[in-house]
């Protein structure tokens, strides 16, 4: 009886310790891997751009200095690193994060991004801006982190909104810390003369804060709404059709941005000076035809564009994949859009379909901001193509939000969407 408890004894300390294996590896597994109710095509357009864009900036490297080997490798091991810290934040964005929590702490949350976007100015300007923190040989950007964070701050009025009848009687009483969180961004943005994120972030505060449907915030929406085509219009025909707003801008602090808006218009004006790179991202265009001359084989990236893995990368990626590279990168951006839409028209939640929509103007800015600026459509930017330029900071940010996104779209798909085909 002894020798047979033994035998047991042993066979159980054997199943125990599988048992205690395999747990730990099926609980790593849920900690690596996204949510059950995740959107795969999402998922799949997200990393398609990732690992096109690691590529480009691979390519994009060998044109900074004639040690290409070294450079490259470095620009790897830099741009892998950003990439699983990106994860990380997707991860936890997906999983962890919680619009509760952070309603709680909002206020801790952001006043820690403004001193993070104060801290820049004890840095050297680049470009004539501020906006950079230098860490050794990496450089990190406070405001991009700014465009989720406003989405989400937005989010946490209308979870508010739902638990406190008072604040439902005005837009500004609706909208109150949103407004004033836009407001001191803008005035650190004007400061670090980041008017191309100052942009892009004015751009989601307002669709976040068109979409709550109360009755008494409609008379408002309204109105902003007309105020901004109104100016629109009017800065089409200042500075588009005319040359009186450039004109006027020349004779200010920010004469910069009327030389970018004279490039727009014409590149080719000034070939030798300030329209060297628009000129040279046009002629880098040019000669891409329909498959682009091959991967690697760029000439502009030779000191052409000073910003060829950043700023100009578009120009280098059609240069070398040509229309049907740019084409895949817009089928990439489309099925990411269409999927945040999907959703979003499929919930009840304004909360949810804040994060959704905010999230989608956020990249459809970022593209049409760099897009028209590399083509010469519209004044350049400074705007990073995401996913695609590198840049840690961006990368991380723009994870965050769609890690975000995919944690409102696994709630969306268990309670809301139960039985419907996808």
């Amino acid at each position: 009886m002894s020798e047979q408890r033994k035998k047991i004894s042993r066979k159980e300390k054997r199943y125990l310790r599988k048992l205690k294996r395999n747990t730990r590896i099926r609980d790593f597994i849920n900690t690596v891997t996204l949510a059950p109710y995740s959107d795969v095509p999402l998922n799949l357009a997200i990393f398609g751009l990732m690992l096109f864009g690691t590529a480009m900036i691979a390519s994009t490297a060998v044109g900074q200095t004639t040690d290409s080997l070294r450079t490259v490798l470095f620009a790897l091991v830099k741009q892998f690193a950003f990439l699983g810290a990106a994860y990380l934040t997707f991860l936890y964005a997906d999983k962890r994060f919680s619009l509760r929590w952070f309603y709680r702490i909002q206020i801790v949350i952001f006043l820690i991004f403004i001193g993070a976007m104060i801290t820049p100015f004890a840095f050297p300007a680049v470009g004539g801006s501020h906006a950079w923190i230098r860490i050794g040989s990496v450089t990190l950007q406070p405001s991009e982190f700014g465009k989720p964070l406003l989405i989400i701050i937005c989010a946490c009025a209308v979870y508010s909104a739902k638990r406190n009848r008072e604040q439902r009687k005005s837009f500004f009483a609706f909208f109150r810390w949103p407004l004033i969180a836009w407001l001191v961004t803008m005035i650190l943005l004007a400061a670090q003369k980041d008017y191309g994120t100052a942009a892009i972030t004015s751009g989601i505060v307002y669709v976040c804060m068109m979409l709550p449907s109360y009755p008494t915030l409609r008379k408002v929406q309204k109105r902003v709404t007309v105020f901004l085509a109104a100016g629109a219009i009017a800065l089409v025909g200042l500075f588009g059709v005319t040359d009186i707003g450039t004109d006027l801008l020349a004779q200010t602090p920010l004469a910069h941005i009327a030389t970018r808006i004279v490039n727009a218009k014409n590149p080719y004006s000034d070939i030798y000076g300030t329209g060297y790179q628009p000129a040279n991202s046009l002629y880098g265009i040019a000669d891409s035809h329909v498959i682009g001359k091959g991967f690697g084989n760029s000439s502009r990236k030779y000191g052409y564009l000073t910003q060829a893995d950043n700023d100009y990368i578009l120009a280098v990626t059609i240069e070398e994949t040509g229309i049907l590279g740019f084409a895949f990168i817009i089928f990439l951006y489309g099925v990411i859009e269409y999927r945040l839409i999907y959703y979003a028209l499929r919930t009840q939640d304004t909360v949810k379909k804040m994060i959704l929509i905010g999230t989608g103007m956020y990249l459809f800015l970022h593209f049409a901001l760099n897009v028209g600026g590399v083509g010469a459509l519209i004044p350049m930017t400074g705007i990073p193509l995401l996913f695609i330029s590198s840049g840690g900071s961006s990368l991380l940010a723009v994870s965050f939000a769609l890690g975000l996104c995919q944690q409102m779209i696994s709630k969306i798909r268990e309670k809301e969407m139960k039985g419907v085909r996808l």
